[in-house]
């Protein structure tokens, strides 16, 4: 009974946490407001799902996400201030809080470090059974997907070294700190541990790589179904001599060259 209990109260809202927040970003008010409530709705069923957090599956992952909820927040905020305080013509934020962007995400990291190091999440003295896990499968995530966001930003942009060094940083950080805990280990889990739990890590990797595939096939797909139902484009006059100088003012006016 708890096992059906878990699977409609906990993994099925779990599952539909991304079509809420694809509704969330979509253009039209009525489905950011329907995806707003589904979100909602959503987290209320999780948090009040009825097995113990120290005794289940379903507890255990739950108490991971609520351990993890401050680096998370962090590194989010420091993300969104750093990106939106640089030289971006969508809502930019001042340029004063670039700073302070930059300094959350150095909280986040330093927090997450002291975690792995120092405070395992645990409860009343039993440590989190997936912590190992969790850690060994984002650390691989990292230097996988910034190494090849190193060499994507390097192959396909223009004066992207700066970018391309950064992602190479957080490849090798990553991978360093991998190695020293699967050598090393921390003060409270030996490294046998950890050994251990990377053998996970492979399997976590190979269902994001597939996962991901399969996404971007049925992505694909869809978009040419959606593109051969429109059929060919009509043909478009061309532009009258007022819209060419319409056009022209707003192209000087914002490369500022005077004609």
């Amino acid at each position: 009974m708890l096992a059906t209990t878990l699977l409609w109260q906990y993994w099925l809202p779990v599952l539909l946490l991304p079509l809420g927040i694809g509704l969330v970003v979509a253009k039209e008010s009525e489905r950011r407001l329907t995806g707003k409530v589904l979100l909602i709705l959503l987290t209320i069923m999780i948090i009040a799902q009825p097995s113990s957090l120290d005794s289940t599956i379903e507890g255990w992952s739950l108490h991971l996400l609520i351990s993890l909820i401050g680096p998370i927040i962090a590194m989010l905020f420091g993300i969104w201030f750093t990106l939106f305080s640089g030289p971006i013509p969508v809502a930019p934020l001042p340029r004063s809080v670039r700073p302070f962007g930059f300094a959350l995400m150095i909280l986040s990291a330093a927090w997450f470090a002291w975690m792995v190091f120092e405070a395992r999440p645990a409860i009343d003295g039993v440590a989190n059974p997936w912590w190992q896990h969790f850690v060994t499968s984002f650390l691989t995530s990292l230097v996988v997907v910034a190494g090849f966001a190193a060499a994507f930003a390097l192959i396909m942009g223009d004066s992207r070294l700066k970018e391309a060094v950064v992602m190479a940083l957080i490849s090798i950080s990553s991978f360093i700190l991998l190695i020293y805990l699967l050598a090393e280990g921390t003060n409270s889990d030996d490294p046998v541990f950890w050994r251990s739990a990377s053998w996970g890590a492979l399997g976590d990797l190979g269902g994001m790589l597939f996962g991901s595939g399969l996404a971007l096939m049925f992505f694909i797909t869809f978009v040419w179904f959606g593109e051969k139902r429109l059929g060919v484009p009509e043909s478009v006059a061309p532009l009258s001599e007022d819209e060419t100088s319409t056009i022209r003012e707003i192209i000087s006016t914002n490369v500022e060259v005077d004609e």
